[in-house]
């Protein structure tokens, strides 16, 4: 459980003399406390006051804590509609759900408000301290926008299960994808590059350097090993129904050995000549697995790619699932970067570095 931290609304004004201008500390009280009517959970005004620079002649406004230059809702407020937001409300539903609570506030102010925190969290994200990286994982997704289907491609820290960079690429772009993974993979001193089979990604790093998610690896030749085994039962081919079970126990071996097992060895041997029908299609599967076996990795903790896929699902197609789509590639950064820092470092969030 995330425990979120929101800015409170401050008692006193902080007397600070220093001219916004000029930033010389000798400006001089130009009027007396006064109270300004704000929307918030527990008060009802702000206090503040006028300061004038007796150099440059510039006046400012000195308030308490919690309420932003020219904002009628408290920073806390605003938070409270933030975290609502991006739990699953619309912003229709926030601004009907604050009367609930004594408060106001429009869908616009809270899509605004969504979209600075969003931009903080970015800022907020990549002036934290770049740790070297031991897995790199990659993969790429679609976001939808204004009707349109977008690419998105997220870079993870898979040992840290952390995300690490998000950019708008489309998998099919191979220059652009493979330009800059390659620039991600040397900027984190990364040692791996894990990803699913999409050729895009393959001539990228070295090739002991670059490995196969697991679980995509046995998921795709699993399900083709029992489509061409179906098949083969269909046609009453009994020797070729058998070799897709020996297969399929080859692939569910635990543990799964590093090199290729000689029982898959013995199986490309015999439809190694096979050109016509389903022996075809079965030699090519044969193959296909014979050559990935060792590019897939084999680490001892996570040989997956699994942290990548649950943090595109938790950041961003759960919630691109509620809606029509986003307006612009600005928002879906934005917004998977915010619910990135929502989700706490160590279960606690601190709105108060994003709004």
């Amino acid at each position: 459980m995330v425990r979120y931290i929101l800015s409170s609304v401050g008692c006193e004004v902080r007397l600070n003399r220093r001219c916004p201008r000029c930033f010389k500390a000798n400006g001089n009280i130009h009027s007396g406390l006064r109270q300004r009517p704000i929307s918030d959970l527990k008060a009802s005004f702000v206090s503040q006051r006028r300061m004038r620079c007796p150099w440059c002649g510039k006046t400012w406004t000195l308030r308490a804590a919690g309420v932003g230059s020219g904002r009628y809702r408290s920073d806390r407020l605003r938070g409270i509609g933030i975290i609502l937001y991006m739990l699953g409300l619309s912003y229709r539903a926030v601004e009907r759900f604050l009367p609930c609570l004594g408060v106001s506030g429009s869908k616009s102010s809270i899509e605004r408000d969504v979209a600075q925190a969003g931009q903080k969290a970015r800022e907020y994200h990549y002036a934290a301290p770049r740790l070297r990286v031991r897995v790199l994982g990659v993969d790429g997704t679609g976001a939808a926008m204004a009707g349109l289907d977008r690419g998105v491609l997220f870079f993870t820290d898979v040992k840290r299960g952390t995300l690490l960079v998000v950019e708008p690429l489309q998998e099919t772009d191979t220059q652009a994808v493979r330009s800059h993974v390659r620039e991600v993979f040397a900027a984190m001193g990364a040692g791996e590059l894990r990803t699913d089979e999409h050729s895009v990604y393959e001539g990228i790093v070295d090739e002991g350097e670059h490995r196969l998610c697991l679980a995509h690896w046995k998921k795709s030749k699993g399900k083709r090993c029992v489509d061409l085994y179906r098949q083969a039962a269909a046609d009453k081919h009994v020797v070729a129904a058998g070799a897709m079970r020996k297969l399929l126990g080859i692939l569910r071996q635990k543990p799964r050995g590093p090199t290729v097992p000689p029982g898959l060895v013995r199986l490309v041997r015999r439809y190694i000549g096979c050109r016509k029908g389903l022996l075809w299609k079965i030699n090519q599967l044969l193959q296909h697995v014979e050559r990935t076996w060792e590019k897939v990795s084999d680490d001892a903790e996570d040989a997956t790619n699994n942290v990548t896929e649950r943090i595109i699902g938790l950041n961003l197609k759960i919630r691109a699932k509620t809606m029509r789509g986003f307006k612009s590639p600005e928002k879906v950064l934005t917004h998977v970067y915010l619910s990135s820092f929502l989700r706490g470092e160590e279960d606690i969030a601190d709105l108060r570095k994003v709004i």
